[in-house]
């Protein structure tokens, strides 16, 4: 799948702007803070419906009612016309000018990879972290899955609600026999095994396709591990013994909303026994991974975004990234410097200027 065209209105920082992309490699290059990032942002918002930074109230520009994000996209037998466009109250999606009425069945139509400075962060800011990896992932990988998530979030504030409901009774014998709070955890587990499988399935993969991946990024031969630590059992009386306990945090405590993962090189923990540089290549394996299973399963290419990736990276490792991205990506970089980016990357790249929310075509010299 390629982005042909792309159409932002009162988008961050962009009042009106249309650009045309190359099929093969585009490069956004400005100032910090002149909206390179936004364009990357708005693509993303194509793919997940969903911002990976804020809400959507907090991108509409300063003074506007809305933003619209229209967009062609062209697969192996078909262009199609998506069109998001929010206010502060809600979201409307189109694609072809019929409105999904489910974001679970706009999800996924484009299917994005995007790689930041920030990924490294997977390392750093806790479990949640780690679970959106693998949700976001799931969401266009699985349209099931969007559904099945939604209804695992319903259960849990279902169950939750209850159990503060229930502090009053925390001492009442009748507290084992209260029939609303077996049927409410019984739905609660069935949901929360559904999530478990599908994420359990997608790490064995995901563990399997980065093992390679780092092997052709870093050039060092190593076992990648990558390990689903889970605090609970899918049975509702694993449930039903730590009812007191869930009662007194007004909370559930156990489920796939704590579940975590752990990444190891050869049996040592990267968070902590890894340096910087071991982490940033790990991230950037994981991303690669990704992008080949959507590949894999969707038949057709993701779109690769690399935000500034490249300042990263040594000349060695950015060739290595570039010839490990499938030429039948579409790839947009953005950049401050154009010298931070390696001559491979430039050659028939279509190159935009951004200054002052103003995007221009751009020769390279």
């Amino acid at each position: 799948m390629k982005i042909n065209s792309l159409s932002l209105t009162n988008f961050r920082n962009y009042k009106k702007t249309t650009i045309n992309l190359s099929p093969s490699i585009n490069i956004f290059i400005g100032d910090n803070a002149a909206g390179k990032t936004n364009i990357l942002e708005s693509i993303y918002v194509l793919s997940l419906a969903r911002s990976y930074k804020t809400k959507d109230k907090d991108i509409i520009l300063y003074d506007s009612q809305f933003y619209k994000i229209s967009s062609k996209v062209s697969y192996y037998d078909r262009e199609d016309e998506f069109v998001v466009i929010a206010t502060k109250d809600g979201k409307r999606v189109t694609i072809n000018n019929v409105e999904e009425k489910k974001l679970s069945d706009f999800i996924g139509k484009l299917n994005v990879v995007m790689f930041s400075p920030e990924d490294i962060f997977i390392f750093k800011n806790g479990p949640q972290e780690k679970r959106k990896l693998l949700d976001l992932s799931l969401f266009q990988l699985d349209k099931t899955y969007v559904d099945e998530f939604n209804n695992f979030r319903k259960q849990l504030k279902l169950r939750n609600d209850y159990l503060k409901y229930l502090y009053s009774k925390l001492d009442s014998d009748e507290l084992n026999d209260d029939e609303m709070l077996n049927v409410i955890t019984k739905e609660f587990s069935i949901s929360n095994e559904r999530i478990y499988d599908k994420r359990k399935k997608f790490i064995t993969k995901l563990e399997e396709i980065t093992n390679d991946k780092y092997f052709e990024l870093s050039g060092e031969k190593a076992n990648i591990k990558i390990e689903y630590l889970i605090n609970f059992e899918n049975d509702v009386e694993f449930y039903k013994k730590r009812t007191k306990q869930d009662i007194q945090y007004g909370a559930t405590q156990n489920g796939c909303h704590r579940d975590d993962l752990r990444f190891l090189k050869n049996g040592q923990d990267f968070e902590t026994s890894c340096s910087q540089g071991e982490q940033r290549m790990l991230a950037l394996s994981l991303k690669l991974a990704i992008a080949e299973i959507l590949k894999r399963v969707k038949r057709e290419s993701p779109v690769v975004l690399l935000d500034d990736v490249f300042s990263e990276l040594d000349k060695n490792h950015q060739n290595r990234l570039l010839l490990m991205l499938d030429r039948t990506m579409q790839i947009i970089i953005t950049t401050t410097d154009l010298q931070k980016i390696g001559r491979n990357a430039l050659n028939n790249a279509k190159v935009f200027t951004i200054n002052h929310a103003t995007i221009r075509e751009t020769q390279i010299v």
